[in-house]
């Protein structure tokens, strides 16, 4: 006669309630420590870029004995000043596209950012064209409706037109001195006669959104501008240290830079006066000397302003970047 078959030990409503306890612990213990490597991979991975927009800039100047120069007067204005004289609609970032590997792009503007190509997205212009090199992936704002790496906002008909997450130095690719803004925004000098201070001493490049605004969330508010890297419009300038939310220079001089801002609300404090970092602890910023460094607001908004000033003879302490 065969012996009845034992039931297989099964867990107990207890049991599997400590079970669940233990993986709902070791998940919220695991999540943070996920996200902190995640943002770490982001913040290198935009560290990378500033890096090469750095190097393309000392790449301009190996050529051409200076740095390229700001924008133009106007998103449809050419440049009247030499050596840049007729170029239409250009910036810091168009002069360097051969250096970022984009000289096909560079070559089909045949001087003006607003010639037509054929089959491009969102306004099928040179400026429309989104450039892997100069986007950050930690943008907060998604694309526009026009598509990927096209600007979210439709104020000015920007959708329609390529955002940049990196933003040049007025005080660096400028001419603060001259009287006249045309010739401010156009003309540049060499590195040896623009950091007076030391190249190592000077912020050439920091981060800016893409799409930034004070709009209590409204993506098409009037006061929502953007970087757009390929626009010498002046609410869409790739600037920063203009110290204007038009990011047109208004006055000769060095005034003192505005502090950066450190994950504002893209559409709620973003202040477009500053340059603005979508990590949580920091800024990627490329000094002069083509070096990248994460710097915190631990600095004080004085180091900040003489990081930005290339000529105003205050030599930093080494413990001002990380």
């Amino acid at each position: 006669m065969r012996s009845p078959r034992k039931r297989p030990a099964a867990f107990t409503l207890i049991e599997l309630l400590v079970v669940i306890a233990i993986i709902a612990i070791l998940i919220a213990l695991l999540v943070p420590a996920v996200q902190k490597v995640r943002e770490a991979a982001v913040v290198t991975e935009c560290s990378n870029k500033v890096k090469q927009v750095g190097l393309a800039a000392h790449n301009f100047h190996d050529t051409y004995k200076r740095l390229p120069p700001c924008v133009a007067p106007g998103s449809g204005n050419a440049y009247t000043t030499d050596p840049w004289k007729g170029l239409v609609g250009f910036t810091t970032f168009s002069f360097l596209l051969p250096y970022v590997e984009q000289g096909a792009l560079f070559e089909m503007a045949k001087g003006n950012m607003g010639t037509a190509i054929p089959g491009s997205p969102g306004a099928g212009t040179v400026y429309a064209t989104p450039v892997t090199a100069y986007r950050c992936p930690a943008e907060f704002m998604p694309a526009g409706p026009s598509g990927d790496g096209l600007s979210s906002t439709s104020t000015g008909g920007a959708t329609g037109w390529a955002y940049g997450n990196y933003a040049a130095n007025y005080y660096v690719f400028g001419s603060p001195e001259q009287t006249s803004n045309p010739k401010r925004l156009e003309l540049s000098l060499s590195m040896s006669k623009r950091f007076q201070d030391g190249s190592s001493n000077v912020i050439m490049l920091a981060e800016r959104y893409g799409t930034c605004g004070i709009s209590a969330g409204n993506v098409n508010a009037t006061t929502t501008h953007g970087s757009l890297w390929g626009d010498s419009n002046a609410t869409w300038r790739p600037l920063f240290c203009t110290n204007n939310i038009n990011q047109d220079p208004t006055t000769t001089g060095f005034a003192k830079c505005f502090m950066f801002q450190v994950q504002p609300k893209a559409l709620f404090t973003c202040d477009t006066m500053r340059a603005q970092s979508p990590h949580s602890a920091g800024m990627n910023i490329c000094a002069g000397d083509g070096s990248v460094h994460y710097i915190t607001p631990d600095n004080t908004q004085g180091v900040w302003e003489n990081a930005c000033d290339p000529q105003d003879g205050t030599p930093l302490n080494e413990n001002w970047i990380r």
